[in-house]
This record gives C-alpha cells, structure tokens and sequence, in this order.
C-alpha cells in the first residue's frame, strides 16, 4: 500500500492539473482586470471629455457676457471698437495653466470685404447697420418706404418685395402683385398672414417666393463662413439678405451721458429752451435756434423763407437786392437780446438745416432795417466744434424712443444704397471718409454724430438734411459668436447671441447653441 502511496505515475499528473488550472484563474482574472481597467480608462475618458465640453460650453457662454460687459462699459463703448478687435476679442484665457482654455469671439466678415468667406473677424455684428423691417413699418405703416427700400437689394422682385409689405401691414388688401391669407389658405398646409412685425428673419421663408437660398444665400449652416461643404454661387459665397435685414436693432434717444436730448421743438416758453441749451451749445447758438424758432428761415436776400417769397425773388431779383441792402444790416448775436415772450412758432425739421440758415429780425424802429443774423454753425472754423454738440444734445424727435435708423458707419453698400434720397455718389462719398473699422483702432469722436457728413466727408448740408431721419452714427445692438476651447486638441463649444446694450443694462434677446458648427476658422 505505501508503494502505490509512493508511485510517481500516480501523484505527477495530478500536481500538473493544478498548474494549468491557476494559470488559467490568473488569465482569466487578468483578462477581467484588463477589461474593468479598460472600462473604467473609458468611463474616465468620457468623464473628462463631457467635463471639458460643459467647461468649453461655459467658457461660450462667457464670452457673451464679455461681450455684453465690454458693450456696456462707458469709458469703453463711447468711441470703442467692437467691429475687429482682436486685442480684445482673440484667445481670451478664462481658465488657469492647468486648463488653459480660451474663448474667441467672432463674426462673418463684412459683406463688402474682399474674401469675406474665407475668414472671420474678432469682433461683433452691428445689428443696427441693417435694414430694421419692423422699424421701417412703424414709421411708415402705408410700406412705401420699406418697400422702396427693398427693391434695391440684390435679387429682389416687385412681387417678393410687395409680399413682404402684405404680410407685415395690418389690412388685408393684397398689394399690386402681393400676397395676402387669400393665397396662403390654398396651401397646403394652410395658414395665414402675419399682419404685424416679424418675430424673426426666419419668419420671411412663410412669404411667398422667399426662399433659403434668397434668405441666406448659400451659407447652409447660416454660421457666416463658407464651409468645405457649402457651394460658391455665380457672384461667389454670399449670406443673403440676412446680412443686411434685422428685426433687433433699436434706437434710444440719449445723448452720450445716457439723457434724453432737448427737443428742439419744444412747445414751451423761449425761456425754457435758452436755459435748456444755452449750457451745451454755448449763448451765441442757442439764441440763433430761439431766432430760428421764433421768425424761420430767411433767404440769401433776407426775406422770410416762404414759397410765394420765393416766387417773388425769381420774378423781381433786382429789387429786391436793391431792397434788402438798403433795408437790412447784419447782427451781432454777441451784443443781442432775444424776446422771449415772443411764442416759438417756427420748427426745425432738421438739425442739418441750422448750418447755413439765416434769420431775419424786423427792427423795433418804424422804417427801420431788419437784423439778419447768420447761424453760427456757417464759420468753417466754428462748425466741426459746434455741430456735434448740437447733435448730441438737441434732437428733432420728441420720443424717448424711436423706430430704429441706420448707422452709417456700419451699414455694408447694399444697405446705404437702399435709404431713400441717398444717390450712388453720396454712399461712395459715405464710404470713402467714414472710419475703417477693420484696423482695430477707437472711433474719433467726431464720427459719434452725423455732423461728419458735412464737416468731414464736405456733404451739402441741404441734401443731408433729407437723409436725418433714416440715419445715425449710434448703435445699441450687437450680434456675436462665442467659440469656447482648449490649446491643443478637445471639445469646442459654440454659441450664438444678439445683445442689446440697454442704456448700460445689457440685456440678450437671442440666443442659439452652433455648438455642431465646430471650431470654424477661430485660430
């Protein structure tokens, strides 16, 4: 019994078994480990890359509210560029070394830049160089206007272009050409029109014959760029009439310490409106608007402006220079006192008017002469001063509010050549002597009123007059893309918002997640 006990054949396979049966345990737990390791390096990877995306998110986000916060800084926005500033807007670090993240933020290049598809600025959109049709309805509810100023933009028809006014007006008398819920109710699916202000652009692909490509031109993902996969049309990459249309922009009337600015035609005692402006525009011009208000313009003879004045003068020219030299002399503004019990009769449609009128005064003698005062805004020397003031502190609109104008600084051509009375040669005259706001500098201060038309650029102040209430150098409004990331490789987020400035109190009225956009062309 102890030599089988002791037999070799009989111990040495099983001490084999127990061999292969722990190496096998040992793989198979290795293999688990492996596996559970391999779960948990992806569960982390996962963890860390949706914890870096939701920080590159809040990093998007952030920059909008830098955004906001820089359009609302005084000391900053009164002549600050926000147009391509990449000092201010590129690779701003928003995380510590350990996550260096960043955000940029962006926007599509101006419509009238050469290669404006290839590449981004760093700065922002101004809404209020476009085309407000809400605003353009409010201040002429017949649509002319707006309908005037529609149909000179690229690609437009009559009857889009009167569609348009169908669906914003408030009747339902269908336009020469237009469309009212008569042809809407025959589609299907059926609705009917709008009948009031746009709630978005997006809101035009529901008027007849408008449609993406009109709207957005081949911009298919509407992030302002072109894309590998977006086509090039036959006048290249464009982005539609949304690059020149809005529904956000918005016009406070303030003057640049956030007061509302005197209305120059106040129905009050001259008293009030000398102590009102006297302050701001100095004694010498404030009594030539009381003058102003009080008698109206006279002619270059010193004669009332009135139209049968008028007629006279072209009938009779010699007698009346032989009249009004014997009958007239100069004023001295200085060394004269305005009655100010006489009622303000007179009003000054607009502020470019008060640049070479003069006023006539009857003398207080029997038979003595008329005073001719001229204004003070006529002496080259005095004017680049003087008429900013008077664009800043004074204003033809009595509202605290009012339907959103241009802002020519901003305005690409296809927009300038859309405003009523302007001709081809006043937008180029517009576009040669305006700020270039690509070079990342300040404003001058002198381009932050329209007194630079005719100060700088040499406009006639005759014709700008015409222009004053579609136009202005102010806006308030801003369009912005946020992109959040990471130096190196990670996630991105993208973001989309319309800031309105409010006065110092910014406020976002919209806002969309291009997050699946991508980086595009930040670097």
């Amino acid at each position: 019994m102890l030599a089988r006990n002791l037999n070799p054949g009989s111990l040495n396979p099983r001490r084999g078994v127990v061999l292969l049966a722990v190496l096998v345990v040992i793989v198979l737990l290795s293999l688990a480990a492996y596996q559970y390791s391999d779960l948990m390096l992806s569960e982390y990877r996962a963890s860390d890359n949706y914890h870096k995306a939701a920080q590159a998110k809040a990093n998007a986000d952030s920059g909008i509210y830098r955004a906001a916060a820089v359009l609302s800084d005084p000391e900053f926005m009164p002549g600050g560029n926000v147009h391509d500033n990449p000092q201010l807007f590129q690779n701003v670090s928003v995380g510590d070394e350990k996550t260096k993240s960043f955000v940029s933020l962006i926007a599509p290049n101006d419509p009238d830049a050469e290669g404006n598809a290839a590449t981004v600025r760093y700065g922002m959109i101004d809404e209020g160089g476009k085309i407000n049709i809400n605003a353009a309805m409010k201040r002429d509810p017949s649509g002319k206007q707006l309908y005037d100023m529609l149909a000179k933009l690229p690609n437009m028809t009559d009857e889009i272009a009167n569609a348009i006014i169908d669906w914003l007006d408030a009747d339902s008398q269908p336009r020469p050409n237009g469309a009212e819920s008569d042809y809407y109710s025959g589609l299907s699916p059926s609705y009917r029109t709008k009948n009031g202000p746009l709630d978005s652009i997006e809101e035009l692909l529901l008027v007849r014959g408008v449609d993406f490509g009109l709207l957005f031109g081949n911009d298919t993902n509407r992030n302002g760029v072109q894309d590998p996969n977006e086509p090039t049309g036959e006048t290249g990459f464009d982005r539609g009439w949304s690059a020149y249309l809005t529904i956000y922009s918005r016009e406070q009337n303030l003057d640049s310490e956030g007061l509302v600015p005197t209305f120059i035609n106040i129905d009050a005692e001259p008293a009030v409106l000398y102590e009102t402006l006297a302050p701001k525009l100095g004694d010498d011009l404030t009594k030539f608007i009381i003058l102003y208000r009080q008698y109206g313009a006279s002619n270059s003879t010193g004669q009332v402006q009135t139209t049968l004045g008028t007629i006279q003068v072209v009938l009779s020219i010699k007698t009346t220079k032989s009249s009004s030299s014997q009958n007239t002399v100069p004023g001295d503004l200085a060394a004269f006192e305005p009655d100010l019990n006489k009622k303000l009769t007179k009003k000054v449609n607009s502020l470019f008017d008060l640049v070479s009128a003069q006023v006539t005064v009857p003398s207080t003698q029997p038979k003595g002469p008329s005073i001719v005062f001229t204004s003070p805004l006529a002496d080259p020397g005095a004017r680049r001063d003087l008429m900013p003031l008077v664009f800043n502190y004074s204003s033809i609109f009595a509202e605290t509010e009012i339907p959103a104008r241009i802002n020519i600084l901003t305005a690409p051509r296809e927009v300038l050549l859309t405003l009523p009375e302007l001709t081809a040669t006043d937008v180029e005259t517009i576009l040669a002597f305006r700020p270039n706001l690509s070079n990342g500098e300040a404003v001058p201060e002198i381009y932050r009123t329209p007194a630079w038309l005719v100060t700088d650029a040499g406009l006639n102040p005759q014709a700008v007059s015409k222009w004053e209430k579609y136009i202005t150098t102010r806006s308030q409004v801003y369009r912005v893309q946020s992109v959040g990331y990471f130096d190196g490789k990670g996630p991105t987020a993208r973001v989309e918002a319309v800031i309105d400035v409010n006065a110092g109190r910014p406020r976002i009225l919209a806002y969309r997640d291009l997050t699946e956009l991508g980086r595009s062309k930040v670097k």
